[in-house]
C-alpha cells in the first residue's frame, strides 16, 4: 500500500511539471565607447587639457547579460534571475554570475504568497527612452524617492562627513544605510535596491469602487547594515534589540511593509506604501498614475517621505514623468524630480537637488528611430556650503540613432556632451563621447 501511495505522489508531481509553463530568456548588451574627449579646466600653475580614448569595449558599460528563468502553474510558480559575468564584465568579481532575483510563490484565488529576493513594484518605474541607454534611462533616476543617480546623494561627500563624522572622505550610497533604505521606494519587496529576503503576503479585491484593490504586507529582511545616528551610536543589521534588566535579549530580525493599491482602468491608479525598516525609520510614498489623459502612457506623479530618529529629520522626493505620443512616429518623454534632506543634528543645513530630463523620438522607418535627448541636473540647488564650484550642476545632451535588424535586436549609437555648469579647479569640464549599445533579447 505504501509503495503505492509514493507511486501516486510521484506522478501527481510528474504531472504537475508537466503541466507547468516554462519560459526563458537571454538578454545580451554590449555597450563601447568609440571615442571619448575629458576636458579639465586649469588649476594654478597647471593649464586646461584633454584627455582622449579610442575603441574602448567596455567605456560605456561593459557587457550585461542577463538570463531569466520561469516557470508556473495556476497556482504556483518559481523565477530565477541571472546576471551572468565575463571577463570583459566580471571587473574583478569572482564566479561566473551573479544571482538577482530568486523567489517562489503560491497562491489560494486572490490569496498569493512571495518569498525569496524579487523585485516588487505596482507603480511601474517606466522605460521612457525610445533608444537604448537614454538620458532618461541612464543619467536621470527611474527610481522613486532618494536617488542615488545624479540625484541628492550622488554627491555624498558631505553628507557622508556630517553623518558619520569621517572628514574628507566621500562615502558611496550602497554604504548609507541611513539614507538608502529612502531609494527606490516603490520597490516594496527591497529597502535599498539590494538584494534582501522578504515573505510577502498581498490579496486582490476585484470589484471596489468599480476597480481592483491590492492590499499587500510582510516582512523585508533588513539591509541597512551597520547604522549610526548621529551621536555617534552604532547599531547592528536589526529592526530592534535590547537587553531587559534581567540580562535576557531580545532581538527581531526583519522590518515591515505594507502597500494599498487601487486601479480603475481609463481611469486612475493609486498606491499607497509604508515602510518601517527599523524600529525609530519610517517611510510613505504615495504614487499616482492618471489613466484618463488621451496618448499618454506610463504617466507618473509621487511623494515619498521618510524620517530617522538621531539621523534624518526629515527627507522627501517628488517625482513627475511620463511619455506623450503625438502620433504613432513622434513621441515626447519627460522626467523631473525634485529632493530634500534634513539631517536630524545640530546645525545639519538643508541640502536640496533636482533633475530634469527629456526625450523627443520620431521613428523614421522601420529600420530606424531618431532622437535628441536633454537632462539638466543640480545636486545641490541650495549651495549653502557657499562653494559656487563643486561640479554639483551640469547639463547632458545627447544625438541618438537606433538600427534596428529586427525585434529586440538593435544598434544604438549617439553623440553625447556632458556639460558642468560650475567646474572647480581642476576638476572635469566637459565630456564628449560617441557610445554603442547593441542588444539582442530573445
Amino acid at each position: 500500500m505504501k509503495k503505492i501511495v509514493t507511486a501516486a505522489a510521484i506522478a501527481a508531481m510528474a504531472a504537475s511539471f508537466a503541466a507547468a509553463e516554462v519560459t526563458t530568456s537571454l538578454n545580451v548588451r554590449v555597450r563601447p565607447d568609440l571615442y571619448k574627449v575629458v576636458g579639465t579646466t586649469e588649476n594654478g600653475t597647471t593649464d586646461a587639457y584633454t584627455t582622449t580614448t579610442y575603441a574602448d569595449i567596455d567605456g560605456f558599460g561593459g557587457n550585461k547579460d542577463t538570463l531569466a528563468v520561469k516557470g508556473s502553474t495556476d497556482y504556483a510558480g518559481v523565477a530565477a534571475e541571472i546576471t551572468l559575468l565575463n571577463p570583459g564584465n566580471a571587473k574583478g568579481k569572482t564566479g561566473a554570475f551573479e544571482i538577482d532575483n530568486y523567489y517562489g510563490w503560491l497562491n489560494w484565488g486572490a490569496l498569493k504568497f512571495t518569498a525569496g529576493t524579487y523585485d516588487s513594484r505596482y507603480t511601474n518605474r517606466g522605460n521612457y527612452t525610445a533608444t537604448e541607454q537614454g538620458i532618461l534611462d541612464e543619467e536621470f533616476s527611474k527610481t522613486m524617492g532618494l536617488s542615488s543617480k545624479n540625484g541628492l546623494l550622488a554627491s555624498l561627500g558631505k553628507i557622508g562627513k556630517d553623518l558619520f563624522g569621517e572628514a574628507n572622505k566621500d562615502v558611496k550610497y550602497s554604504e548609507m544605510p541611513n539614507l538608502n533604505w529612502l531609494g527606490d521606494f516603490g520597490n516594496v519587496s527591497q529597502l535599498n535596491g539590494g538584494n534582501n529576503n522578504s515573505f510577502i503576503v498581498d490579496y486582490t479585491f476585484n470589484d471596489i469602487g468599480g476597480g481592483k484593490l491590492l492590499l499587500k504586507g510582510g516582512l523585508v529582511e533588513n539591509g541597512m547594515g551597520v547604522i549610526k545616528d548621529s551621536k555617534g551610536k552604532t547599531s547592528e543589521n536589526t529592526y530592534d534589540s535590547y537587553t531587559d534588566k534581567d540580562g535576557n535579549k531580545f532581538t527581531q530580525s526583519e522590518g515591515y511593509v505594507f502597500e494599498a493599491a487601487w486601479r480603475k482602468d481609463d481611469l486612475v491608479a493609486v498606491d499607497a506604501i509604508f515602510k518601517n525598516p527599523a524600529k525609530d525609520a519610517f517611510g510613505f510614498g504615495l504614487y499616482v498614475t492618471p489613466l484618463m489623459i488621451p496618448n499618454t502612457k506610463n504617466v507618473v506623479i509621487g511623494f515619498t517621505y521618510g524620517t530617522f530618529e538621531d539621523s534624518i529629520k526629515s527627507a522627501f522626493a517628488v517625482d513627475f514623468r511620463g511619455q506623450y505620443n503625438f502620433n504613432s512616429a513622434a513621441t515626447l518623454a519627460l522626467g523631473a524630480k525634485y529632493e530634500s534632506l534634513e539631517l536630524d543634528m545640530d546645525g545639519a543645513d538643508t541640502e536640496t537637488a533636482m533633475q530634469v530630463a527629456a526625450e523627443f523620438s520620431y521613428k523614421v522607418s522601420d529600420l530606424l528611430i531618431a532622437a535628441l535627448d536633454f537632462g539638466y541636473f543640480n545636486q545641490d540647488i541650495d549651495n549653502n556650503d557657499d562653494n559656487d564650484d563643486d561640479n554639483s550642476q551640469f547639463i547632458v545632451t545627447s544625438l541618438r540613432g537606433k538600427f534596428t535588424a529586427g525585434k529586440n535586436a538593435a544598434i544604438t549609437t549617439a553623440l553625447r556632451l556632458n556639460k558642468v555648469l560650475n567646474p572647480g579647479d581642476g576638476k572635469t569640464d566637459y565630456t564628449f563621447d560617441i557610445p554603442v549599445v547593441l542588444r539582442v533579447k530573445m
